[in-house]
């Protein structure tokens, strides 16, 4: 029979075993297809792999998702030639970075467009088309696209390596499409 504080000790070790296991929480931990050395950035020390994937019905049009099916957006602030991140500290509480490790695969997006770049904070980031990509921490399901259009600078992202253009839920350019309920 255990002690309450070994019973503690032995939950806390699975949760942080299923954390670790889990890479950086952001849905890109699951259905990759293991290292691909072919992909910019991949590390054969790194385990978890992701897939990036495609959303076709969304209030925005087709998307750009992680392996959950959660949209995956650009920030006009970062640049894509070199890949570079400009979104840290408050912001990346709020545009959580699409970070991944290991292999990679892709499911609708052209493999050519997906890269990773390393974060100043040492983590690797995902990137379609040169741009570094992130999740909006407004969307609550799969395929919402409410960070679409915020503050004019957050953008979900094609399929194409391009920004979605229309604007969901009534919104005005500016505005993004934060919910009013």
């Amino acid at each position: 029979m255990r002690t309450p504080s070994a019973m503690t000790l032995y939950l806390a070790g699975g949760a942080a075993a299923l954390l670790a296991a889990s890479g950086c929480g952001l849905g890109l931990s699951g259905g990759g297809l293991g290292d691909d050395p072919d992909l910019p950035g991949a590390d054969a020390a790194d385990q978890t792999s992701a897939t990036i994937g495609v959303v076709e019905d969304t209030e925005a049009g087709p998307v750009v998702s992680d392996s959950d099916g959660y949209t995956l957006y650009a920030y006009t602030g970062d640049t894509a030639e070199p890949p570079t991140s400009t979104c840290s500290g408050e912001c990346a509480e709020q545009w959580p970075p699409a970070l991944v490790r290991g292999g990679l695969s892709t499911d609708g997006v052209a493999r050519s467009l997906v890269g990773r770049m390393k974060r100043s904070d040492g983590g690797t980031q995902l990137t379609l088309s040169g741009w570094p990509l992130y999740r909006f921490s407004g969307d609550v399901d799969p395929g919402d696209v409410y960070g679409q259009g915020a503050d004019g600078t957050w953008f979900a992202m094609t399929p194409s390596g391009t920004r979605a253009e229309a604007l969901p839920y009534g919104t005005e350019e500016g505005t993004g499409g934060l919910r009013d309920d």
